[in-house]
């Protein structure tokens, strides 16, 4: 996609130039911040001064190699090469075959994302720790930006594990060096605990988008969950304590589960913990939020949901992921306007995040797992009259074949026409009708949900062998929400296995930047794939961890390359 890789290049370009980036120039002047004496004098002055760091954020799940790297190189997504789209020399295609180098893949643009927080954090910081006089909020607008930097650093353990730690925006960058990272981890655990005393408890809208000790502790919760792949050592008890803090925040479930990521409604949800606001069009992210406009086809956008300059026919899911789905269905046939439709209804709501099969002029409405236009006795394509326009077949607009999407992908590139509709499409993010600008929308993105704690803790429970009916008490209301409050699906206790939560979790949170993690957790990262074939990692797990660039060894010796690379 020609559109996609010149915004790839653009923001690397920019990046390359930002001060603090890949730890070189770490007392660089900072031209994004108003620095004078007449500013950071009021609490608007503050929170406008803490605004950036916000603002790097938005880089990470909206459009960026941090969210590409942890999806594209699990099972649950896929970005095949469709005739000349989405080419760009490779690089999709070595994220999900897990062979890129030092000098060629998305991990630069991931660590330049995650340095390029971390460098805004520790200005801000350095800012507010010489402010004369000091705010009476001193204390925790501090800890509040310091907690926003362990995220960027979480980030950086999980993706790229021995990475350089620094905390002090004036340190000399010819002493930064990459460290362990057990050290790592054990810097973050303790940064994090130092600062939750001064962080708010306050979950309202005035505190939405915005660090909360909540927030703290679920960057703990998943720093302790995977800390037997972090430091060797299994925190199993740690992360349900986490886990248990944030339940005692008040949290629950929505009751849709689509709620939880539709533009506007969001903010009202009680089970996102913490979700990265975006505005269409609105940098520094390149735009707003564009998970599902990669997704789905231009035409499907267009006729189906009534987004007018989207949809990039890109990151699918095939069969082997969605096989973890429970695909069965309530079917119910209706004559309209003398058209005979057949209308689909999943059991289970998370399933219809997935497009699949023929797609019709208006086919879906909200929520998408219901009424969902599965079959009709009128065949005609748009554009013909037509006594039922919303029974209107969508063809797609390349190839001029029917856009039936299907879950078989046997190779990863393929310049056949019918290949255009290979690999389900994602409507987690529902595409608001006439919501969009270009090609973005506007909804959020939750870092953290209740729904994922609750199965965090379940399974350590489980791998504790602990409290076994808490942890199957936890699964069971995630799965009564699934299944509209339905008390049929729950698991029995002989359900309740870590095969079986490993499952539940690929239903529960895909495409939200948790399943290769997952992956490495419950060790399936390094095997074989089908659909299309993936050959086995190397068995030295060297591909646990991304490489470091070789633009930041480069540009500073004292940083060294992570084993197998």
């Amino acid at each position: 996609m020609k559109k996609l890789k010149f915004k790839i290049i653009l923001f690397g370009c920019i990046a390359l130039a930002l001060p603090g980036l890949q730890c070189t120039k770490l007392d660089a002047k900072v031209y994004t911040q108003i620095v004078n004496e007449n500013f950071w004098q009021t609490p608007e002055q503050i929170a406008a001064g803490k605004s950036p760091a916000y603002a790097a954020l938005q880089a990470v799940p909206g459009q960026s190699g941090v969210y590409w790297e942890s999806e594209i190189g699990s099972d649950e997504m896929i970005t095949p090469t469709r005739g000349g789209d989405w080419g760009d020399g490779g690089a999709w295609t070595n994220i999900f075959y897990h062979t890129e180098t030092a000098d060629n893949g998305f991990h630069g643009w991931a660590w330049d994302v995650i340095y390029g927080g971390v460098g805004k954090c520790n200005y801000i910081i350095y800012t507010l720790e010489n402010l004369s006089p000091a705010p009476p909020t001193l204390k925790a607008d501090l800890a509040e930006i310091k907690t926003l930097r362990s995220y960027f650093y979480y980030l950086g353990l999980d993706l790229f594990g021995n990475i350089p730690y620094v905390t002090n925006f004036k340190q000399d960058p010819t002493t930064v060096v990459n460290i362990p990272r057990a050290q790592v981890f054990d810097s973050l655990v303790a940064d994090l605990n130092s600062n939750l005393p001064d962080l708010s408890t306050n979950i309202s809208l005035s505190t939405y988008g915005k660090v909360t000790k909540y927030f703290a502790h679920s960057i703990l919760a998943k720093l302790y969950l995977n800390a037997e792949i972090y430091t060797g050592t299994p925190k199993w008890q740690e992360c349900i304590n986490q886990c248990e803090a944030i339940t005692a925040g008040g949290y629950t479930l929505t009751p849709n589960y689509f709620d939880n990521f539709r533009d506007a409604v969001q903010e009202t949800s009680n089970e996102n913990i913490f979700s990265v606001p975006f505005k269409a069009n609105i940098m520094p992210a390149g735009g707003g939020n564009y998970i599902n406009v990669s997704s789905i086809q231009f035409n499907n956008a267009l006729l189906t949901f009534g987004q007018a300059g989207m949809g990039n026919n890109g990151m699918s899911t095939t069969q082997p992921f969605y096989s973890f789905y429970d695909t069965t269905s309530v079917y119910e046939t209706r004559v309209v306007n003398g058209n005979t439709n057949v209308y689909r209804t999943f059991n289970d709501m998370r399933t219809g995040q997935f497009l699949i099969g023929q797609q019709f002029v208006k086919g879906i409405t909200y929520p998408p797992h219901q009424n969902i236009l599965y079959a009709s006795s009128n065949t005609l394509p748009a554009g013909l009259p037509n006594s039922d326009p919303s029974a209107i077949t969508i063809y797609d607009d390349q190839s001029q074949l029917p856009l039936a999407y299907f879950d078989t992908m046997k190779l990863i590139s393929n310049p056949a026409p019918w290949f255009r509709m290979a690999g389900l499409r994602n409507i987690k993010y529902w595409p608001e009708p006439g919501g969009n600008i270009g090609d973005n929308i506007s909804n959020d993105v939750p870092l953290f949900r209740y729904a994922d704690i609750l199965l965090m803790q379940a399974e350590c429970e489980v791998r504790l062998g602990g409290d076994m009916a808490d942890a199957l008490k936890q699964v069971n209301d995630v799965r009564r929400r699934a299944y509209s409050g339905s008390t049929s699906h729950d698991w029995t206790m002989a359900d309740l296995t870590l095969d079986n939560l490993y499952a539940e979790r690929a239903r529960e949170l895909a495409w939200e930047m948790v399943r290769r993690q997952d992956m490495i957790r419950f060790g399936t990262f390094l095997k074989a794939r089908t659909m299309p074939e993936k050959a086995p990692d190397p068995a030295d797990k060297h591909t646990y961890l991304l490489p470091i660039p070789s633009a930041v060894i480069l540009s500073n010796p004292n940083i060294t390359q992570n084993p197998g690379y």
